[in-house]
């Protein structure tokens, strides 16, 4: 009976979950919450300050929690992710894509270039590079699950958010 209690508050014990953007914010929220329902959560950004601070507040409340340096703008990082994951793990049942920025500069016709591919290699390139690098681990486990992480501005317009809005659709 305690086991299927304890399942029961913590139903996802022994699994590894991948948190983007999980410094701060809904990664951060996100990554505490897999950790209280009992997965291992490994943190994936850029900043490792926040990742750090992230990783101990999972820690300091008894749950599992790993830093792993990520830039999912860049396939090399990701893919050195990846097997960093799968050599230290051998597994990944939860795969968040939650990495993303915002962006509001203005009406598309003035939107500087730079921040058009900013705000896309974030938002959309990012979570293709993600699922390329880490769904192999669920396919050959036969088991998985992928979140990605959207926003209305997908679906709903919003005054000079084109690359943001594009990007979440």
């Amino acid at each position: 009976m305690t086991t299927l209690q304890n399942d029961a508050i913590h139903p996802l014990t022994a699994q590894v979950a991948v948190v983007t953007g999980a410094g701060r914010g809904i990664g951060a929220a996100i990554a505490r919450e897999l950790a209280n329902l009992g997965a291992t959560v490994v943190l994936s950004g850029r900043a490792r300050a926040t990742l750090d601070a992230t990783a101990q507040s999972i820690i300091q409340a008894g749950g599992k929690a790993e830093v792993l340096q990520c830039d999912v703008t860049s396939l090399t990082s990701v893919e050195s992710a990846a097997k960093h994951l799968e050599t230290a793990f051998g597994r990944l049942d939860i795969l968040v894509n939650n990495a993303g920025m915002g962006g509001f500069g203005g009406p598309l016709h003035q939107l500087d270039p730079a921040a058009w591919e900013q705000i896309l290699n974030t938002n959309l390139r990012g979570v293709y590079y993600m699922v390329r690098a880490f769904a192999p681990m669920m396919i050959r486990a036969r088991s998985g699950h992928v979140i990605n992480i959207s926003s209305l501005a997908g679906k709903n317009a919003l005054p000079n958010g084109a690359a943001y809005a594009a990007s979440k659709w």
